[in-house]
């Protein structure tokens, strides 16, 4: 195994027995990861919050998102000036965040995605310079 004892790996939050892919190990593995680079509480909470919004509003396993997911989920929000620019890019980039863990071939989860359903998570957050 690759990366056999990096915090958040897929082998080391997903029982054995359990075939499905449940997101849930995917956000506990994020979470460790996270706690290993001593990142604050709080801010390890919002990102986890932004993740599990997201998901609720896509309604799909992340490893089915898309970049249409995205823009759809954040136009909403900007067109009614509910939020600025600068905090939609702040909500990407822990977007992007959270993708490059679960499709990092050390972590696993991007492997048992290809193995579960014969495909597996991409990049859906792309580096947006500058306000919109």
């Amino acid at each position: 195994m690759n990366g056999a004892k990096l915090p958040g790996a897929i082998w080391l939050v997903r029982a054995d027995n359990v075939r499905a892919l449940d997101p849930a190990p995917a956000l506990r593995g994020w979470e460790q990861q996270q706690q290993s680079r001593l990142l604050t509480r709080k801010t390890i909470s919002d990102r986890l919050s932004l993740v599990r919004r997201f998901a609720a509003f896509t309604g799909t396993y992340p490893w089915d998102w898309t970049p249409e997911d995205v823009e759809a989920y954040f136009s909403g929000p900007l067109s009614c000036g509910e939020v600025v620019w600068s905090t939609v890019r702040g909500q990407q980039g822990d977007l992007e965040m959270f993708r490059a863990f679960i499709t990092d071939p050390r972590y696993g989860w991007a492997a048992a995605c290809l193995e579960e359903f014969g495909r597996f998570p991409v990049q859906v957050c792309h580096d947006w310079r500058g306000p919109p």
